[in-house]
C-alpha cells in the first residue's frame, strides 16, 4: 500500500457563480484517510480535465442534480428540477478520463444516476410519475435495501439487508452497459450498481456520507483502500 494518503477528486456544482458541494462528502473521505480535492466545473477545458484526473487516485461523484434527459434519449418531464449542463458535461468528461485510467469511482445518489447514464443507461425522471405504488424516496424517507450476496457491495458491507434514508425523486431505469444491479428497495427501485468487470466502479443511491454508522464507514474505507492499491 502507498505510504501517502490517496487524493480523491470530488466533482462540484455551480451555484450563484460558485463551485460548491456539500461538505459531508469531503469529511467522509478525510475521515478514512483520503485527501479530498474539489474539481471545478469547467467542461470546456478538456486538457485541464485530463491533467486533473491524472493527479487523483480516485473519483467521487456526489449527489444533487437532475440532468437533461437528452443524455438518455428522452423528452423532459414536467417534474424535472433545475439542471446544470456545465456540471453534467464536466462530470461526463471527468468520469471518462477516470475510466480510461482505471482508477476507482464511487457515485452517490445523483452521482450513481449520472454514472448509469454515462454507461448508456436511462433514468425514471420522477419516481411518483413513472412508478405507481413506489415507496417514498424523498426528504429522508426510511426504507429497507436488499443487497445481492454475490456483489462487491455485499463483500464490502457484509450485510444482506439494511435500512437507509432516501433523498431522491429520480431512479435508475435501464442499467448501463458493463454495470449490474447490486441492491434494490422493496419496490424494486435500484439502490446500487457496480461494474461487471474487476474494476472498482460502485454506485449507491442512498447517502452514506450523511450517516456515521459502521456500514457507511466500510463503504468509504473500502473505496480509499482500493484507491491506495490501484495506484501502487
Amino acid at each position: 500500500m502507498k505510504s501517502h494518503k490517496p487524493v480523491i477528486g470530488i466533482t462540484t456544482d455551480i451555484k450563484n457563480g460558485n463551485f460548491e458541494i456539500e461538505d459531508k462528502y469531503a469529511h467522509s473521505v478525510a475521515k478514512v484517510g483520503g485527501i479530498p480535492v474539489l474539481i471545478p466545473s469547467i467542461p470546456e477545458n478538456t486538457q485541464l480535465i485530463k491533467e486533473t484526473v491524472a493527479r487523483i487516485d480516485g473519483l467521487l461523484l456526489p449527489g444533487s442534480r437532475d440532468m437533461d434527459p437528452k443524455y438518455y434519449n428522452q423528452e423532459p418531464h414536467a417534474k424535472l428540477r433545475p439542471m446544470s449542463l456545465e456540471r453534467t458535461e464536466m462530470e461526463f468528461a471527468v468520469l471518462e478520463n477516470a475510466v480510461k485510467r482505471e482508477i476507482p469511482v464511487i457515485g452517490i445518489c445523483g452521482g450513481m444516476q449520472l454514472m448509469n447514464v454515462f454507461f448508456g443507461g436511462s433514468l425514471f425522471q420522477d419516481i411518483d410519475s413513472f412508478i405507481p405504488g413506489a415507496l417514498p424516496h424523498e426528504k429522508g424517507a426510511l426504507h429497507d435495501v436488499v443487497v445481492d450476496k454475490s456483489s462487491m457491495l455485499y463483500e464490502i458491507i457484509g450485510v444482506e439487508k439494511l435500512s437507509v434514508k432516501s433523498y431522491h425523486h429520480q431512479a435508475v431505469q435501464d442499467i448501463g452497459s458493463g454495470l449490474k444491479k447490486c441492491a434494490e428497495s422493496g419496490d424494486k427501485i435500484v439502490e446500487g450498481i457496480e461494474s461487471t468487470e474487476s474494476s472498482y466502479v460502485l454506485g449507491i443511491q442512498w447517502h452514506p456520507e450523511l450517516e456515521d454508522g459502521e456500514i457507511s464507514t466500510k463503504i468509504f474505507k473500502s473505496f480509499i483502500e482500493e484507491c491506495c492499491n490501484s495506484s501502487q
